[in-house]
């Protein structure tokens, strides 16, 4: 059975994943808002107070279940990356054949070996609610080191 979206997707979904990226990243870690993005959305869990302590600050508390005013930005770039990303990382290439379908095999059993291999050292060196951004960061890592992978065995194959 074969999962693949058509080629036809993989150059339009590649632009916008590698385009938002660093949009996103920029976006997270100035938090700046836009402000343009601000709506009433009902919330499930709502933090709602903030711990300073003289190493972290954490964020305790549920206002969860009820209407609240946020900014979605976050949210559509997360939403963004995630599907453009699989579009551009599960499309067929142009000649797509058995040697192609086990790089891609390959790629995405090392991606998800290095992914883990980075949550399990963050789970050693990053502490409290600073953990939570890693495995935030790690919903984009695998596409972006299966698209690294799958990209540079791909122009090693077609360079030998």
């Amino acid at each position: 059975m074969q999962l693949l979206f058509p080629h036809k997707y993989k150059r339009f979904s590649g632009w916008i994943f590698y385009l938002t990226l660093p949009i996103a990243i920029y976006t997270f870690l100035t938090e700046s808002k836009g402000g343009f993005f601000v709506f009433k959305v009902y919330s499930l869990f709502s933090i709602k107070r903030t711990v300073i302590t003289e190493y972290t600050e954490n964020v305790y508390g549920s206002d969860g279940f009820r209407w609240i005013e946020n900014d979605l930005l976050n949210e559509v770039l997360i939403a963004v990356i995630i599907v453009s990303g699989i579009i551009n990382s599960f499309s067929k290439e142009k000649l797509e054949d058995e040697l192609i379908a086990k790089l891609r095999t390959e790629s995405l059993t090392l991606s998800l070996y290095l992914n883990y291999l980075l949550v399990l050292m963050a789970n050693f060196l990053i502490y409290e609610l600073t953990f939570s951004y890693v495995l935030v960061f790690n919903l984009f890592a695998i596409l972006v080191l299966f698209n690294l992978i799958f990209k540079y065995r791909l122009y090693t194959h077609y360079q030998s």
